[in-house]
């Protein structure tokens, strides 16, 4: 044992040196130098046994005042042994300190997750009553963006209760309990000491976690750009009082708000003082509509800086990034830039990334805010917006000069009503033109709303409230079609970051760009082959004039919607809009991509004929006592071995397909129905006679392509076969629209494009 007599101030273990000594405090304090606060550890304690745990001092420790202290050598367990056989009183002390500073350590941590939990329920929750109080009031809401990134606090593991509660028990016995509990066992005091510096150990980096979190989000309750709740509430306060409302709603809104902050202890003194004064100094009897105009300042428009290195620090700016935020964006882009191999997947580099891809979706979300309440948006942010770009350096000077102007014809080249950029599809879904798309579980928002209610994430009122909230509605969207798609029609999965860069531009951009033109020619090449590919069946009823229920052929375009990256794959995201089959598919493709839009455009159209069909026949998909196109194809690769229509060639194709499909149907489909529309249409036999019939039964050439292969044999019974149905029904609708007229009815567009349909 050693004894150090240390005066005020002084610091006796540097953080990062190696544990070789516990220390037992005798007189005085001592403070702990975690990164956010300090810790005032009291005489009686013993520091080194939670350090123990890593091997190393994660902290600074400096005297608080003069202090007396006791080291003791601790290598290894076996030297605290030794300090026991030598000095037998010490031991129960050791025990009773080690209790004492565990229970310490686990209260400090249940009060912090108490707190963090606490601030995300509160704001969230007054945020909410905030929307509902102006909706009622028919006030329109100002804009909080930084309650749509608060997310509650994840910690990787948790503490028992059980462990709390038994170091709380411990740490109050006396010593006189805690002698008679161990009685002379110092191999029990020692894993007693062990366990005690365990919990410390993992209670004071858990705590540290939740800390940092704390600070991360406490500026929404009350900060001091005033930027926050407080000051919503504040605001709202002043526009009711100018209207002559009742403001005792909100005074309790405030009183809640500070009360809270106060409890907290996260916040300066001076800060509450100030923001409490000036609520209470202001006279709310004497505001007007017209002074709060005047109050109500404009928020100054960013000024476009000339190309360089400003065109990033201006993004970051328009999405509000305050000076730390703005430096850690700035350290990931330069940190990327500096990769020697942009495809690299060692950890840190992937890493790297994941931690870019985070950054660029805050932005995005934040500069898609600020963007949809302005009537101009700024062509840098377009830049950002439609293709991904934030800076110069990585996607080079020659590059961002043309997208520079690309950006501002985005708008005219690549939307219309059926094709969208994805920030004019966002845009759609904000201002309430269309809904939300499914998610990867196949729940429409609706639904989604409905499991997170179920799963106790969200309470029956916010379920209620969120069914017609525009801005959650365009959240989901980015968190569950945006995301995924971004990544997937990028292409390349393992090194994905959303960041346009210079390696992912190999052609001149205005070639690459995907415009309403290339789709519509696109599709118009589809619909020349596979002419039936886009017609639904719907639901006709006139019951007036004898039609009870009848079905007819409505063609309904898909929705394109153009991803703000540089990519070669595309994406058949959702066969139909919703519940009812007569909305349009969304296909998912690029903005910017090398790919023939022909070739992208068979795969989504493949994937769509069977997803569609999927979804008409429900539950019977596979049953090949329901025909249609799922259910004869799974029933022909099920039983494909038996089928005498195939020759042993043909059989041992099959296998292999299914090889590489790994046993998966609708892959196999994909690539006969790529082969039916690229070779077979063409007269340039690629499919073996089971598929064929299958194919042209469900998804028939055009007539111009029907006529020209009519004189060949391999057709000419499929053709026969085709034109006796297409008869068939043709006088079965006829003689229904004859007894419809003769009713008085009028045949409407979409009696007349059934009827022509029956004709291509």
């Amino acid at each position: 044992m050693a004894v150090l007599k240390l005066g005020k101030g002084e610091r006796f273990v540097k953080k990062g040196s190696k544990v070789t000594e516990l220390f037992w405090i005798v007189q005085g304090s001592v403070q702990q130098i975690l990164k956010n606060e300090d810790i005032l550890i009291e005489k009686g304690n013993i520091i080194g046994l939670a350090e123990k745990v890593n091997e190393i001092f994660p902290y600074d420790y400096v005297t608080n005042e003069e202090c007396v202290i006791y080291s003791y050598p601790y290598e290894n367990e076996e030297d605290l042994m030794k300090t026991f056989s030598a000095q037998p009183k010490n031991a129960p002390i050791f025990a009773m300190s080690a209790a004492r500073g565990a229970n310490r350590a686990l209260q400090r941590y249940m009060d912090y997750l108490t707190l963090s939990k606490n601030l995300y329920l509160v704001s969230n929750e007054l945020y909410r009553q905030y929307k509902i109080i102006c909706n009622k009031l028919k006030i329109e809401p100002k804009e909080f963006s930084k309650i749509d990134y608060f997310e509650p606090m994840e910690l990787e593991h948790t503490i028992t209760k059980s462990k709390i509660d038994y170091f709380n028990a411990l740490s109050k016995l006396s010593l006189e309990d805690i002698q008679n509990f161990y009685g002379k066992n110092d191999a029990l005091i020692l894993g007693e000491m062990t366990f005690a510096g365990e919990c410390m150990e993992q209670g004071i980096s858990m705590f540290e976690d939740m800390k940092q979190y704390l600070l991360d989000y406490q500026d929404i309750l009350l900060s001091d750009n005033k930027d926050d709740l407080f000051g919503l509430y504040f605001d709202l306060m002043k526009r009711a009082a100018a209207r002559g409302l009742d403001t005792k709603l909100f005074q309790d809104k405030l009183k809640y708000i500070m009360d809270f902050v106060q409890r907290s202890k996260l916040y300066e003194k001076d800060l509450i003082e100030n923001r409490v004064a000036e609520y209470e100094s202001y006279d709310f009897s004497k505001v007007s509509e017209k002074d709060l105009e005047n109050i109500q300042e404009e928020e100054e428009e960013l000024e476009e800086p000339p190309l360089g290195d400003g065109w990033f620090t201006y993004i970051l700016r328009y999405a509000s990034y305050d000076e730390e935020k703005e430096k850690r964006a700035k350290k990931l882009v330069e940190d990327y830039s500096e990769l020697t191999d942009f495809y690299s997947t060692a950890d840190d580099v992937r890493k790297l990334r994941r931690d870019l891809t985070k950054m660029f979706y805050d932005v995005y979300v934040r500069v898609f805010k600020r963007s949809v309440s302005r009537k101009n948006v700024p062509t840098i942010i377009k830049m950002f917006l439609n293709f991904g770009f934030m800076d110069v350096k990585l996607v080079g000077e020659e590059n961002a000069s043309e997208l520079y102007k690309l950006a501002e014809q985005v708008e005219e080249k690549c939307n219309d009503a059926n094709v969208y950029t994805a920030y004019e599809w966002l845009k759609s879904i904000y201002e309430g033109k269309n809904e939300p798309s499914k998610n990867e579980f196949d729940l429409d928002y609706e639904g989604y709303l409905r499991e997170q209610k179920r799963m106790g994430e969200i309470t029956a009122a916010q379920a209620a409230a969120f069914v017609n909230d525009n801005w959650n509605k365009t959240i989901y969207e980015i968190d569950n079609m945006f995301k995924s798609t971004n990544r997937a029609t990028y292409g390349k999965f393992l090194t994905f970051q959303p960041i346009l860069c210079n390696e992912d531009i190999i052609n001149s951009l205005d070639t690459m760009l995907v415009t309403v033109d290339k789709i519509h020619d696109a599709i118009e090449y589809m619909r020349s082959i596979d002419y039936s590919l886009f017609y639904h069946d719907v639901l006709f009823t006139d019951p007036d004039h004898g039609i009870t229920k009848d079905v007819l052929k409505k063609e309904i375009y898909p929705y394109v919607i153009l991803m703000p990256n540089a990519g070669n794959r595309s994406m058949m995201w959702q066969e139909t809009a919703g519940s009812k089959r007569d909305t349009p598919a969304r296909f998912i493709l690029p903005i910017l991509t090398i790919s023939d839009i022909n070739e992208l455009m068979i795969e989504l159209c493949a994937r769509y004929r069977w997803e569609l069909c999927r979804r008409i026949q429900g539950m019977r998909w596979n049953d090949i006592t329901e025909p249609s196109l799922t259910s004869e194809y799974c029933d022909y690769m099920q039983f494909y071995r038996k089928n005498h229509d195939l020759s042993s060639e043909a059989k041992e194709k099959i296998k292999n397909m299914l090889v590489k499909a790994k046993n998966n149907y609708r892959e196999v489909f994909v690539k006969d129905y790529q082969n039916w529309i690229k070779f077979e249409a063409k007269g340039s036999f690629r499919l073996n006679k089971v598929s064929r019939e299958i194919l042209f039964k469900y998804c028939p050439f055009a007539k111009s392509i029907r006529t020209k292969l009519m004189v060949n044999p391999m057709y000419q019974n499929m053709f026969e076969k085709f034109e006796i149905f297409k008869g068939r029904e043709l006088r079965h609708i006829n003689n229904v629209y004859d007894k419809y007229q003769k009713s008085g009815g009028v045949l409407t567009e979409e009696m007349q494009a059934n009827l022509d349909f029956y004709d291509l």
